[in-house]
């Protein structure tokens, strides 16, 4: 079971298509907790799915850094766009160039924050290391 979880983990395609399965799931879990069929129009789940992308977003950046993040948003991006256009009513078919738009201005933007911060925070860490290991160094041989 390990090695298949490191597979996964460590596969460059990973990000990408976990962008395209929870896209698609933050899309899918409005009508679940609303009347409604796009994240815009219900706050709750807007935050909901934003939360969700965000989280894993964050772990990508910390732990892979920011070309992961990257792959991540494209799938993001490719699935709101494909599962609006499926699974939307005519409508919502007819505003598909302009959802080209406002889905990466109002769905990817978040995630992408929460990427770089992932990926500042483990630069961050790296660096308070460094600095832990020579002040330790130092102390030991004023000692």
């Amino acid at each position: 079971m390990k090695k298949l979880i490191y597979f996964f983990l460590e596969n460059k395609y990973f990000p990408l298509i976990s962008g395209l399965v929870l896209g698609a799931a933050s899309w899918a879990i409005v009508p679940l907790v609303s009347n409604r069929f796009e994240p815009m129009d219900s706050e709750l789940a807007f935050y909901l799915g934003q939360s969700i992308l965000s989280v894993v977003s964050f772990y990508f950046g910390y732990s892979y850094g920011l070309k992961h993040v990257l792959k991540y948003i494209l799938g993001i991006y490719i699935s709101c766009n494909v599962y609006s256009y499926i699974f939307g009513t005519d409508d919502n078919r007819g505003w598909a160039i302009l959802g080209l738009i406002t889905f990466f201005l109002f769905l990817c933007i978040i995630p992408l924050a929460f990427g770089i911060l992932g990926k500042l925070t483990n630069f961050g860490k790296r660096i308070y290391n460094n600095w832990i290991k020579k002040e330790g160094v130092a102390k030991q041989i004023d000692q």
